[in-house]
């Protein structure tokens, strides 16, 4: 069943004819606690004074020339219609496109003429080049703007940075809106997406309880409720699979604690049960490519019922452009 939501909504122009579903998941240091972007008029005329990660920073109030310096911040500044002239990008892979720049909003992008700066490292060279009146960068991940950085970018302009480690996609909108004043196409985009869970959720139907996973060289990453993509799957009507309390509390051994995701060894596939598998693919992989990884899932109900899916790698990061291509992929699945 294809869902038939209208395309000006959620993803104009994007991924043609497929709508687009997707966060950042990536591990970082949070820098700061902004939960909501407080803005006031500054005391030169056509100027505005915002609260970021940061600290205040007096920006233009209408920016002609912005430059994304953290590439997971491009999505939101796109999706408000904010004059993104150039960007940073990230090492092209399965997930972007010849220029770095995530397959789900890279068309937009590439339309509304944004120059790709290198990266993901910020080059101070080619953003100054830019000539910016507004650089803004992401908060948290592996693309995040540290302090130092913050303080060098703001010589060249003004410069923002927003986002944190629990902030949904749709809350940072909110955020970037507020700042920004485009509260008006925030609205929009919050009514878009109300419309796409309700006929998403209408469209579903899967019996069983659905685990969400990225494959490792040592297992499986597991997404919780926690995750953006644990919070997607429950506001579209799927029930997500609890893992076992033992595994849940000793599954980030090995690494730094998160909340989102639990690193299982291969071993504990068994603990999936009955559910439904949705692998997200980052590198294109198939579901027979996971098992030959981990043979184990064989064995698992998913694999013998063929009920081992697919996402997508546009799954990876949530953001505007990539939860409609979620959307119909599931349903493309599970309708």
């Amino acid at each position: 069943m294809k869902l038939t939501h209208s395309r000006s909504t959620l993803v104009t122009g994007a991924c043609s004819g497929a709508l687009a579903l997707l966060v950042l998941t990536a591990c970082g240091t949070d820098p700061g606690d902004t939960d909501s972007p407080s803005t006031t008029e500054g005391e030169a005329s056509g100027t505005r004074t915002v609260e970021h990660v940061f600290g205040e920073t007096e920006i233009p109030a209408d920016p002609a020339n912005v430059v994304s310096v953290s590439v997971t911040s491009t999505a939101v500044l796109l999706s408000l219609d904010i004059p993104v002239t150039a960007s940073s990008t990230t090492s092209p892979s399965a997930l972007t496109d010849d220029n770095g720049f995530f397959a789900q909003w890279a068309e937009v992008a590439v339309e509304r003429g944004v120059e790709p700066l290198p990266g993901p490292e910020v080059s101070l060279e080619a953003v100054g080049a830019a000539a910016p009146d507004l650089i803004v960068g992401n908060g948290f991940g592996a693309d995040a703007i540290d302090q130092d950085t913050y303080e060098t970018l703001s010589e060249i302009a003004p410069t923002v940075v927003y986002g944190e480690s629990d902030t949904p996609w749709t809350e940072l909108t909110e955020q970037y809106a507020e700042a920004f004043d485009r509260g008006d196409r925030a609205d929009e985009i919050a009514e878009e997406y109300e419309h796409l869970v309700a006929e998403t959720s209408e469209a579903l139907s899967a019996e069983e309880d659905v685990v969400v996973l990225t494959g490792t060289p040592d297992g499986f990453n597991v997404f919780t409720s926690e995750s953006a993509q644990g919070r997607l799957i429950d506001e579209l009507g799927l029930t997500l699979h609890e893992m076992p309390e033992d595994l849940a509390a000793s599954g980030n051994q090995g690494g730094p604690e998160r909340a989102d995701i639990v690193r299982l060894s291969p071993e504990h596939a068994s603990d999936f049960g009955d559910s439904t598998l949705l692998f997200v693919n980052t590198q294109g992989e198939e579901p027979a490519d996971y098992a030959e990884t981990a043979p184990i899932l064989e064995s698992t109900p998913a694999y013998e019922e063929d009920r081992a899916f697919t996402l997508g790698a546009e799954a990876f990061r949530l953001d505007y452009y990539s939860v409609p291509l979620i959307a119909d992929r599931l349903v493309e699945l599970l309708g």
